[in-house]
């Protein structure tokens, strides 16, 4: 009698093991195996593309814009959000919507993205000439940034005007900026932004 203790002890811990084991296994399989796709959240992501798709097509058809420029960066910053968060889908209609949402987008951004960065100059026209700072647009789309005065003859000073215009320069998807500055513009620096293209998003 005195040895069916030890015994009962023994079979309590094996019955704790194995069930811990069994857990364990349960855990691996519910984070490794293979997940049938969540038909509620592809459904919900389909409707949020196609929400986004009319809001686009909207102001396509209106020429409309946000009332300022840090409003309809954010817009558009959320409409790459939300393809970049369901591109990646392996459901075929989560797919086909943002392939329609993908074109829709660029789309867009190619159309508003020059008026931006044409409205990003007119803005800063007129602080800007209280510095003795002239701005100006030039390239086919808008896309290169011009500031001229004797101010930013020190390499230094240049960078550190474009240190401080650096982000919005990046949203507004400049490609370059250039620094001018002798009366007649032959002295000048250039320099590349590493920002995406109208087309990319």
């Amino acid at each position: 009698m005195e040895g069916s203790a030890p015994e009962k002890q023994n079979m309590f811990k094996y019955i704790v093991f194995f069930l811990l084991a069994v857990a364990a296994a349960g855990i691996a399989y519910y984070y490794f195996s293979p997940k049938e796709a969540n038909i509620a959240d592809n459904n919900n992501i389909i409707l949020f593309i196609q929400n986004k798709i009319i809001d686009i097509d909207g102001k396509l058809k209106s020429g409309q814009t946000d009332a300022d420029i840090a409003t309809s960066i954010a817009w558009h910053k959320s409409n790459a959000a939300l393809y970049n968060e369901a591109k990646n889908s392996k459901d075929q209609k989560v797919k086909e919507q943002c392939n329609l949402l993908r074109n829709k987008i660029i789309e867009i951004q190619t159309k508003q993205f020059p008026e931006l960065r044409k409205s990003y100059v007119h803005s800063k026209e007129t602080v800007l000439k209280q510095e003795n700072i002239q701005i100006a647009i030039s390239g086919e789309k808008n896309d290169i940034l011009s500031f001229t005065s004797e101010k930013f003859e020190p390499k230094q000073s240049q960078k550190s005007f474009l240190k401080s215009i650096n982000e919005i320069v990046y949203e507004l998807k400049f490609t370059k900026v250039i620094f001018k500055w002798s009366p007649d513009n032959k002295d000048s620096k250039e320099y590349k932004i590493s920002s995406k293209n109208d087309t990319e998003i």
